[in-house]
């Protein structure tokens, strides 16, 4: 592809156009994607993750079964023990974020894809797990009353990372205009966020993992059910369990609760101090 033609392009659009130059489905798209993942370092490649998700979903008419396959083998042939290496992570990333794309775009295949992205939400890579909320997020685009009633599911399970997976699937603004989506995720949270009450090991590095995601995810609920939103902030900031109201405090110095309503988040603040 020529400067000109690149300029008037997204960096997403130009990995699509250069991932079409290669063999469908060969060794010489992974090595591209190796090649432009970014890693090892601070931030994969997020738009070339997204080009290759397109990319699945523009050859998948007619390929179904060798792109599902081709995922598959990317997992299952980059390990936790193989990632530590280098760049071999951005493999596995990218597939299951092109996961959730063909169980968007093929109903037959997604009870499949929602049972592959539980299996890899118990992943001990950060990253992966990312790669698996971002699978999430595009499922509930296309079917949220199906994956809403597995995540529902989910939630009864006793697992930190399944969980996490569960609020940082659900925490993406887009979604919040759905007032279904909405009200589920705000039900979920309140769900898991019992269970973290209940918890004993708060140590455990699982248990964090899903605390730290719960100090973002529950301001960006919120956004979509301001109300019982509000309403159920105020439960939690009322709490005396240290973490509980670590979740609250974090969640009220987000700038996008401040842009909802910012006397309520005012008043909440001075109840969390006065309250400690």
């Amino acid at each position: 592809m020529n400067d000109d033609k690149k300029a008037h392009l997204s960096k997403k659009d130009i990995h699509l156009q250069e991932l079409r130059e290669y063999s469908a489905l060969g060794k010489e798209l992974q090595m591209y994607l190796l090649d432009h993942s970014n890693l090892p370092g601070k931030r994969g490649n997020l738009e070339l993750a997204a080009a290759f998700r397109d990319y699945i979903e523009e050859i998948y008419a007619g390929n179904e079964s060798p792109c599902l396959q081709y995922c598959l083998c990317l997992i299952a042939e980059n390990p936790p023990e193989k990632s530590l290496i280098g760049n071999e992570e951005f493999l596995p990333f990218c597939a299951i974020v092109a996961l959730g794309r063909i169980g968007r775009i093929d109903a037959s295949k997604r009870n499949a894809v929602i049972e592959l992205i539980k299996e890899n939400a118990q992943d001990e890579r950060w990253r992966i797990r990312e790669a698996v909320a971002m699978a999430i997020q595009d499922l509930l685009a296309v079917d949220p009353a199906q994956l809403i009633h597995q995540l529902v599911k989910w939630t009864n399970e006793n697992n930190p990372l399944l969980h996490r997976a569960i609020v940082a699937g659900l925490a993406e603004p887009p979604l919040m205009k759905n007032p279904t989506i909405a009200r589920a995720a705000l039900q979920m949270h309140k769900t898991i966020i019992n269970k973290i009450e209940m918890e004993k090991n708060v140590r455990d590095i699982h248990f964090q993992v899903l605390v730290k995601g719960l100090c973002y995810t529950l301001s960006v609920i919120i956004t979509g059910i301001e109300e019982e939103g509000f309403s159920y902030l105020e439960e939690l900031v009322n709490k005396q369990h240290p973490v509980i109201r670590k979740i609250a405090r974090e969640n009220l110095k987000k700038n996008r609760l401040k842009l909802l309503n910012e006397r309520k988040v005012a008043a909440l603040q001075v109840k969390l101090v006065q309250a400690a």
